[in-house]
């Protein structure tokens, strides 16, 4: 019989093994959606990894938004000077941190229940259903999270250590991770109330370690969370998106650019989010990189009523009758961790995404796994079916994992996926299209495509972001200048800092004689500041000398 120290670590490197197994195929994938601005033209990049303390997470130059995530893009100005960025070992290291993010979920759950079923059922879960799938594909959108992910659950563990053991540098271990974590993510700050939640329970347990103790072992955390703070607040500050009130979490001038619902509004979307995001974990067949929230539920308001009953006495029967340590923590989780994506605090980004869930949904697999071993704990005669059916269940959810793998293996692959399934989407012709217009320089007739999926998204809603500007340049390239025109000051209307809209609509007004108007507009590109094309500002002030005189 295998001694029970070594099933344990026996059961938590077949996790990492399995979720390292189910994401092998995403190695031979490339970049996709974002990846290619924050990856391969970022200059942030080519700079010194200090410098990344004082600058913003942003995908575009004119964006300005939120996101102090310094370490996260370490690790890609890591990647950069080894191997210059190619895709292979940057998706190698996605589903190394996924397959430690998985083992790391078996060992905080041992850490509650001290049931090696259970906490391996909680990890097998983590690893291989494919919501998570578009964390660990999608490099730039995941990776934050994943580092966020094994940072606090790390910092929980060395917490507990400490405890345990009345050790300090444990302590100071722990806070390392919190610090970490939130560099890499902001959501990782959610870990906090939990080590706090250590102490008071050990307290009640131990009354006798003296106050002073405990305060000295949460200094570290403490500590932790007041640099990350000041340094994210002094940054975002410095950019001008900033406020007060909460450090780094909004400001006015991101008011200005990006139109956000109130918050009863967001708060109302909820009401829809929640309930879409446990069908997305029941039913994951229909994965998409972007969710609309209807304007109106008058049509759902059946389905939301009946989904809310289901949820509202789930929560009941496990509040009462299937109460434990390890469920109640899962719950906590999931609501702490929900919190910050949950659009309580906006921000300008997506309402919904599957990566989202990857850390709230650690608490469900806590549940999910509690759950299902107590009720064949409490039956005997089903257990053996029991097994069988989990069996059947992971590798299902693994199998649907691997197929997903594929979808994400380019952005045609990615966004053809998300045309097909969901073709009255706007941005899933808009998503299409610009993975068209991208492959322009290796064959001319994705130019052809490209429009055509511009039209029907435009068609569809004539404010998809990024698309008069892409069909601006279509125009520009068969000789329509005034129609080029009239993109790129529809796309300027909406984005006005948009500096490649502004360079080629003057372009456009130089072709068409307006040299007044293509004068005004090579000023304003030359005046906003950011990164831009290779050789766009000596062109732009070599126009503005010429039209000058």
């Amino acid at each position: 019989m295998i001694p029970e120290g070594k099933q344990r670590r026996y059961a938590g490197l077949i996790i990492a093994l399995i979720a390292l197994l189910v994401y092998a195929n995403s190695l031979g994938n490339g970049y996709v959606w974002d990846d290619h601005n924050v990856l391969e033209a970022n200059p942030a990049l080519q700079g010194p990894p200090l410098d990344l303390f004082s600058s913003i997470d942003v995908t575009r130059d004119y964006e300005q938004l939120p996101y102090y995530r310094p370490l996260t893009l370490m690790t890609f100005l890591g990647e950069e000077r080894l191997h210059g960025l190619a895709p292979l070992p940057m998706h190698l290291v996605n589903v190394l941190l996924h397959a430690l993010a998985a083992f790391l979920v078996f060992r905080l759950a041992l850490s509650l229940c001290d049931n090696v079923v259970i906490s391996a059922l909680a990890g097998l879960l983590i690893a291989v259903h494919p919501v998570n799938t578009e964390s660990v594909d999608f490099l730039t959108g995941g990776r934050n999270t994943m580092l966020a992910c094994c940072f606090a659950v790390l910092a929980w563990l060395a917490h507990q250590r400490s405890i345990e053991r009345g050790s300090f540098p444990a302590a100071i271990a722990g806070g390392f991770f919190l610090c970490a974590g939130m560099f890499s993510k902001e959501t990782a700050l959610m870990i906090g109330p939990f080590i706090l939640a250590q102490e008071i329970v050990d307290h009640r347990h131990h009354s006798d370690v003296l106050v002073a103790r405990r305060a000295l072992r949460l200094l570290p955390y403490a500590a932790a969370a007041t640099v990350y703070l000041v340094m994210r607040w002094k940054t975002l500050s410095d950019l001008g998106i900033q406020i007060s009130i909460l450090p780094g979490f909004g400001a006015d001038q991101l008011r200005t650019i990006y139109k956000t619902p109130d918050l009863l509004a967001r708060l109302m979307d909820i009401v829809y989010i929640i309930p879409r995001y446990f069908l997305t974990i029941i039913r994951p067949t229909a994965l998409t990189p972007r969710y609309d929230i209807p304007q109106s539920f008058g049509e759902y308001a059946l389905p939301l009523a009946f989904a809310w009953a289901l949820i509202l006495a789930g929560l009941a029967w496990i509040l009462t009758r299937g109460r434990s340590r390890t469920t109640i923590f899962g719950l906590c989780w999931s609501a702490a961790f929900y919190l910050p994506v949950s659009g309580v605090v906006m921000f300008p980004s997506s309402q919904m995404a599957d990566r989202y869930l990857y850390l709230p949904a650690i608490g469900l697999w806590l549940v999910m796994a509690d759950q299902a071993v107590r009720l064949l704990k409490s039956r005997p005669a089903a257990r053996k079916y029991g097994i069988a059916g989990a069996a059947i269940v992971l590798l299902l959810l693994a199998s649907l994992t691997v197929m997903r793998n594929r979808d994400w293996k380019n952005d045609i692959a990615l966004f053809g996926k998300f045309a097909e399934q969901y073709p009255e989407d706007a941005y899933a012709h808009a998503g299409l299209g610009n993975a068209y217009f991208g492959e322009r320089d290796r064959d001319t007739r994705y130019l052809d495509l490209a429009e055509g999926e511009y039209e029907k998204a435009l068609s569809m809603n004539p404010m998809v972001p990024g698309v008069h500007t892409n069909m601006g340049f279509i125009l520009l390239a068969r000789g329509d200048s005034e129609g080029a025109v009239r993109q790129y000051t529809m796309a300027l209307a909406a984005y006005p800092l948009e500096k490649i809209a502004l360079l080629n609509r003057a372009i456009a007004y130089e072709n068409l004689g307006r040299g007044k108007d293509a004068l005004l507009d090579f000023k304003r590109f030359l005046s906003i500041p950011g990164y831009e094309l290779a050789d766009a500002r000596p062109y732009a002030e070599a126009r503005v000398s010429e039209l000058s005189q």
